[in-house]
């Protein structure tokens, strides 16, 4: 079912793959695709080479309800399920969200709402924002505790959990309004947190919210003042590395 209000700009990562794929399969496609791309053959903050993807397709994920959505195939390109789904969708020549050519296709879509799942580190500025469209994007972190980048790895050192968070994006980072939170245990296998339990969390968050407003036909918010909480930055390795190393403690999805 396609949504025709809501739209979707996204880069061709890990992250964009789970959540079309878990969009489609809970039937809420959006109504257009604008794919960022450019000619370079170098991975882009987000993707990750053909061999690593082939390999993580391999691997079994944890069969339960918390990580539903992190069975996906991390190797299908976005493009190619976009033409098997029959999704409308246009390309770029810029991996940039805010390149000319990137903001004018936007300014010149009807749909209110675009879903952005960009390159990693990209930041939306103050033209793209002025545009009158709502910018939906799921946080890698529980807010407002854990703003900024790579927070699930900080997260998983304070209370072994790692979290996920819609919001409507604004000027400031991680600090638009609120619309769906959630928490996940720590997985077990915690080296494939950054392309699949990430992207699996986000996915989950992001189907929850627009289920919540095709029922209800308006977009609610859990908390609207997104404020306080820390902001962190790229986490060093061996912080990473510890992270990754330390011994759940018993925790369980329902």
């Amino acid at each position: 079912m396609p949504l025709t209000d809501i739209a979707m700009v996204a880069g061709d990562t890990s992250r964009s793959r789970a959540y079309l794929q878990a969009l489609a399969r809970n039937d809420i496609l959006p109504n257009f695709v604008l794919v960022l791309e450019d000619s370079s053959e170098e991975l882009l903050p987000g993707q990750m080479d053909k061999l690593a993807s082939d390999e993580l397709n391999e691997q079994s994920i944890e069969n339960n309800e918390c990580w539903s959505e992190s069975h996906f195939d991390p190797a299908q390109p976005i493009k190619v399920l976009l033409d098997r789904l029959g999704v409308n969708y246009n390309t770029t020549n810029s991996k940039d969200i805010n390149n000319s050519q990137v903001i004018d296709c936007i300014r010149q879509r009807s749909e209110s709402v675009f879903i952005y799942s960009g390159f990693g580190g990209g930041l939306l500025r103050k033209e793209i924002l002025s545009l009158g469209k709502n910018f939906l994007h799921v946080h890698g972190g529980y807010l407002p505790d854990f703003k900024g980048s790579t927070t699930n790895y900080y997260s998983l050192l304070v209370d072994n959990t790692l979290g996920a968070s819609s919001i409507f994006l604004n000027e400031e980072i991680d600090c638009g309004p609120i619309l769906l939170r959630e928490k996940f245990p720590s997985p077990i296998n915690k080296l494939k947190i950054d392309h699949i339990y990430d992207s699996g969390a986000r996915a989950k968050v992001l189907v929850k919210t627009i289920q919540n407003y095709v029922k209800s036909g308006t977009w609610k918010f859990e908390l609207p003042d997104n404020l306080g909480g820390e902001t962190y930055y790229i986490i060093h390795p061996v912080l990473k590395h510890m992270a990754i190393l330390a011994q759940n403690k018993g925790d369980s999805c329902e």
